[in-house]
């Protein structure tokens, strides 16, 4: 039996390790808790972050890093961009030449502007191996064995067919490519675009203002991708439009949810309260504008959408900025 590691016990890695113990693997999956350590091995579900199904045998959580990555060649990692860094530090040490990192991670770092694969060889005095995993995925859906499809992104393809191999069954499918940046790129930038759809929803607006804004919002994925040095053709695949699809129209999205508030007028600190964390899409809508700034990038819808959170504009600023953003056309 195959041994690995999921870094991360949120909802997504949660469902990563059942679909690998689905698979036949023995998962060891890291908790920065160690609470959740007890309650998962007691009870055999997540019922923090991924809650209502009951977790395999094959899934053993632990608290040690050391322990999680300990005779494994597989390294799922699904930390939260904001806390990526930190973990991987602490990791290091543990970290064997010929293991490889599979980012899970969807984000862009405040500051250093960096994506999930690049903070990993920020890290490391040797580019480790590495392979991104990316799509319209929601955790429940694979945690339920609903079919789903997702991007593999490597620059070794060989390394893609292998991962691949371990994760294709019935009802889940991994398509391969080899644009590592714009797989990421995408994956990150849709949380924003979501916000801007929930925000347009609160706000009582409807599908074809809806449609109008994803449009548009996939043109400024693509040119943050080429900024980057990604594909801006990947942005039409499942880590692009797929992911945006999911994300921003469908009934389980966290940052659908939060823009709903927040077009409705809801402060941003009262909904982070109530959630205990902060959304990845509200990270990343900070980063992008620091890219914007840097590079100085037009982009009115993700600017637009970073106004409204942070310097008190209303929704009609958003409504401003699709209409300009047509004109330019």
């Amino acid at each position: 039996m195959k041994k690995v590691c999921v870094m991360g016990d949120g909802a997504w890695g949660t469902a990563v390790a059942t679909l690998l113990a689905h698979n036949n693997c023995q998962v060891n999956l890291w908790c920065h808790d160690a609470a959740n350590v007890q309650a998962i091995a007691r009870s055999r579900k997540n019922e923090r972050y991924l809650p209502g199904y009951t977790l395999s045998e094959r899934i053993v959580p632990t608290g040690s890093l050391e322990d999680a990555m300990r005779d494994t060649r597989w390294i799922f990692q699904a930390i939260p961009v904001q806390y990526l860094r930190s973990v991987t530090l602490d990791a290091a040490p543990c970290f064997k030449q010929d293991q490889v990192w599979v980012v899970l991670s969807k984000g862009i770092e405040k500051d250093t502007l960096l994506l999930p694969t690049q903070i990993i060889d920020d890290i490391f005095a040797t580019t480790p191996q590495k392979v991104v995993l990316a799509g319209p995925s929601f955790a429940a859906d694979v945690a339920n064995k609903q079919v789903t499809g997702v991007s593999i992104a490597a620059t070794d393809l060989a390394l893609a067919h292998e991962l691949q191999t371990m994760l294709n069954n019935e009802y889940f499918t991994a398509f391969i490519n080899d644009d590592v940046l714009g797989v990421q790129v995408g994956g990150a930038v849709k949380n924003v675009i979501t916000l801007g759809v929930g925000m347009l929803e609160g706000a009582g607006y409807t599908d074809n203002t809806k449609a109008f804004l994803v449009t548009r919002g996939l043109h400024e994925i693509a040119l943050i991708a080429k900024i980057f040095g990604g594909k801006p053709e990947t942005l039409y695949g499942l880590s692009g439009i797929g992911d945006l699809m999911l994300t921003a129209l469908g009934k389980l999205s966290r940052n659908l949810a939060v823009g709903k508030r927040l077009g409705k007028g809801d402060s941003l600190k009262i909904i982070l309260d109530e959630l205990g964390h902060v959304p990845e899409g509200i990270n990343t809508v900070q980063s992008i504008q620091q890219l914007a700034d840097k590079h100085h990038l037009q982009l009115p819808i993700c600017s637009a959408i970073y106004d409204i959170i942070f310097t008190g504009k209303k929704i009609d600023h958003l409504i401003t900025a699709l209409m300009q953003d047509a004109a330019a056309e």
